[in-house]
């Protein structure tokens, strides 16, 4: 059995619903599953009935968008349970600029002679609008071959067709996360794009802002980036997570991957520790 902290269903930019995942990552061997979905807690409900019904821990989490340059800047955060506030009131803010920022990049693309109807887009989003709709959409209108394509041509960041996120800064996310009751974690932190003195330092000055854990397993990282998180993360004393990042079953990454070594299985309880406790941002 094993411990997935980082996953995604169709109320974000995933492709099964909540009980679908669950139902995988029950046949997949996992035994307690994180649903994080970017900027929305919508697919927890039913994620936690279908959990209930395979036998599965699934543990309250949400993926947060935050403005960074020149990388991408996502932190993940774990709940005890539902009802987080005020961070759940702030979600509903930040999906409504998903939409702009959703428009802003399909005006973008009609000005680039590859235009894609809105209509479209947010019929492929079941939750929180996000660039993988608008990639599929321009899939099917025949401008590229796949979503990789449509990232590398036109959405990536500095793309053409980019839009810079609005979402938080990184120490108003961690202070609203803790705010909330949670434990705030960097997710996937080489896509940050930083050289490693400067990741080292950047994450140095996330802990003492609150930073409770960053990714160190993921089946994505080579073991020359894990031996570096994993450093990292005993020298400023954050807790090791990881997950598996999943999408879709057509992806390459596979739910309850946390690569080698995976994650430890009392990685969950560690993170509701911090939950419960008190933890003064460090000066």
């Amino acid at each position: 059995m094993s411990v997935d902290l980082h996953s995604h269903t169709t109320s974000s930019d995933g492709g099964h619903s909540p009980s679908e995942l669950v139902r995988f990552a029950a046949e997949a061997g996992v035994d307690t599953l994180a649903i994080t979905d970017h900027d929305t807690f919508a697919g927890l409900p039913e994620a936690i009935a279908a959990g209930e019904e395979h036998g599965l821990r699934i543990l309250v989490g949400v993926e947060i968008s935050v403005r960074h340059r020149p990388g991408t800047f996502h932190l993940l955060a774990y709940f005890p349970q539902l009802g987080a506030e005020p961070l759940s009131e702030r979600l509903v803010e930040m999906r409504t600029r998903r939409e702009e920022r959703g428009r802003a990049i399909v005006a973008r693309l009609e000005s680039l002679g590859a235009p894609v109807e809105w209509s479209d887009v947010v019929g492929r989003a079941q939750g929180a609008i996000g660039r993988p709709h608008i990639a599929d959409a321009l899939v099917a209108a025949g401008y590229v071959k796949d979503r990789q394509a449509a990232f590398d041509r036109f959405l990536a960041n500095g793309g053409p067709a980019f839009e810079p996120s609005r979402g938080l800064e990184p120490d108003e996310a961690i202070a609203l996360v803790r705010e909330s009751g949670g434990a705030p974690v960097l997710a996937h932190p080489f896509s940050l794009r930083l050289r490693r003195k400067d990741l080292g330092s950047t994450i140095h000055r996330l802990t003492q802002r609150g930073l409770a854990g960053i990714e160190v397993h993921r089946g994505d990282h080579t073991p020359d980036q894990f031996r570096t998180l994993s450093k990292l993360a005993r020298k400023l004393g954050l807790i090791p997570c990881g997950g598996s990042d999943f999408h879709r079953q057509s992806d390459e990454r596979r739910l309850g991957n946390t690569g080698v070594p995976p994650l430890p299985s009392e990685t969950p309880e560690l993170l509701l520790e911090y939950c419960d406790s008190d933890h003064p941002v460090r000066t």
